[in-house]
């Protein structure tokens, strides 16, 4: 009893030590949230773990809002923090903006057709959510409850594969809790994000026998990238090999491949006036679409001789680790999210095997369902209360590695500090007719207008500069000078490079707004 006494007591202390931390940044709150943890798990084995007498709908609502709250807080106090980008935010925000007030899908980031960089027809359906709310803030919320609502899909494959609700929403909890859907939303707005709902939503409507339920969310994935026809591949290995529909899982499989190459050999190069431009990360395999698979297909082993290294071994440990390496008992089912997978393992861009980024869009919801089909197995085979242990370490596993979120909610991160606020003043006073080219942080919130580029692209065309002065040398742009005398500001893009010359419009803090002379 006194043991229980000091653990209680250590808990109690951790969790102030948290809570303090987020008012004042004393110490990093996800190191004292693991600290915390870690007592609990301690508790926990001495003591075992408590079983809650909650419904498990209840549950599953109330994680959604939840998630769907937290993460539209997290993700817009970034964005008015400055802590967004030009293409990962600033690119979206323009795109859908011009797709809703009828100026088609174009873009200045750079400029181009933007199904030449992205085939993403799916933003059209954002169209009249911009006539409501256009800007940055209306595409962070919707994705965070586009990716809540993905905990819906969960719980329903895992209760009709497991026949009970409980486990089905402690798995519909551990989605919401996983790191790699929590890195994904953090990364500003991707349309590769909304596959994650739509592939779980296609899982569910395939083993509830409806097809044409199955064959809209397909549609819809397919929408958001041209090389989301992969991930449909792979659904098509899970129809075919996992649930015996072999007819249907074909048909899947030839049509997203017949997709894929003619969106990238035909539609997007017509829209960009150039080939492809994302197979670069693959060069080492072929230039084009079919030379990868000729290669996969004829050289497999020198294909993937390069799969086995430390920085992949650890993604694919990040992978499997938040659902207790469950997948692994059901490879059958995690058979469709070997394209994507490899998809991520064969590219040479680091950021392909990042479990946080937008790239496990595709290998997420394969995972889960895996991992739902591997504790059913665990479960037959061994009764009893050891299935439920391996739950609970999966909710500890997804906590440590989603730890880092912590730090989200500290007053340190999200509350706006003076320089933030002169920002916000200097935007403000930008002509909504401008070009405007400025550096990455203020895209964003200058992308409800035609023209706006990435500082120092496109100077001839811009009428206004937005900088931070306190940033300036660039050493991303060490060619660029910049010179100021009094009101009056000259920028000289290199040796021999073309000089502009600029007045002061508006400064606040190190940000200053250039008018072009």
């Amino acid at each position: 009893m006194r043991r229980l006494r000091i653990l209680d007591g250590a808990a109690v202390l951790c969790g102030l030590a948290v809570l303090s931390s987020l008012v004042y940044w004393w110490w990093r709150p996800e190191e004292l949230f693991l600290v915390a943890l870690g007592v609990l798990a301690v508790r926990f084995v001495v003591v075992g773990v408590p079983v809650l007498s909650l419904r498990p709908r209840r549950v599953v609502v109330v994680g959604i809002v939840l998630y769907a709250a937290l993460f539209s807080f997290i993700t817009v106090s970034r964005h008015l923090t400055l802590k967004t980008h030009a293409l990962d935010l600033g690119y979206y925000v323009q795109l859908t903006w011009n797709l809703s007030r009828g100026a088609g899908p174009y873009v200045s980031l750079p400029e181009m057709h933007a199904w030449g960089d992205h085939f993403s027809p799916i933003l059209y359906f954002l169209v009249p959510l911009f006539r409501v709310a256009p800007g940055a803030v209306a595409l962070l919320v919707f994705q965070s409850a586009a990716l809540a609502l993905g905990a819906l899909a969960v719980f329903g494959i895992a209760a009709r594969r497991l026949g009970d609700e409980r486990p089905a929403a402690v798995f519909a909890v551990l989605y919401l809790l996983n790191p790699s859907l929590q890195g994904i939303n953090v990364r500003d707005f991707h349309t590769a994000a909304l596959a994650i709902p739509l592939l779980l939503a296609a899982i569910y409507f395939a083993g509830a026998e409806r097809p044409w339920l199955f064959t809209v969310s397909v549609l819809l994935t397919l929408a958001t990238r041209e090389d989301a026809a992969i991930p449909v591949v792979g659904l098509g290995i899970w129809l075919a090999l996992s649930k015996r529909r072999r007819l249907w899982g074909a048909v899947t499989v030839a049509c997203a491949f017949a997709l894929l190459l003619v969106d990238t050999r035909w539609l997007m190069p017509h829209f960009r006036g150039a080939p492809y431009p994302h197979l670069g990360r693959y060069s080492h395999l072929g230039r084009t679409l079919p030379d990868i698979v000729t290669a996969l297909l004829l050289h497999p082993f020198r294909a993937l001789a390069g799969l086995v290294t430390g920085k992949r071994l650890v993604y694919l440990g990040a992978l499997f680790a938040p659902l207790a390496f469950l997948p692994l008992a059901a490879p059958g089912v995690l058979l469709g999210s070997a394209p994507s997978l490899f998809q991520n393992l064969l590219g040479q861009d680091p950021i392909l095997f990042d479990h946080r980024t937008q790239y496990q869009s595709f290998v997420l919801p394969f995972l889960f369902a895996a991992a739902i089909a591997g504790y059913d197995r665990v479960a037959l085979r061994r009764p009893g209360p050891w299935p439920k242990g391996v739950l609970v370490v999966a909710l500890m596993a997804s906590l440590v590695l989603s730890s880092r979120t912590m730090n989200n909610f500290s007053v340190e991160r999200f509350w706006p500090k003076p320089v933030h606020r002169q920002a916000w003043e200097v935007i403000a006073q930008v002509p909504a007719s401008a070009a405007v080219s400025a550096q990455d942080r203020y895209v964003a919130h200058l992308s409800l207008r035609p023209l706006v580029f990435v500082f120092p692209e496109q100077l001839d065309k811009s009428d206004h500069l937005l900088l931070n002065a306190s940033s300036y040398p660039w050493p991303a742009n060490p060619g660029v000078t910049m010179k100021r005398e009094g009101d009056t500001v000259t920028i000289t893009t290199g040796a021999g490079g073309a000089t502009y010359r600029y007045r002061v419009a508006a400064e606040k803090g190190p940000h200053l707004l250039l008018r072009r002379l």
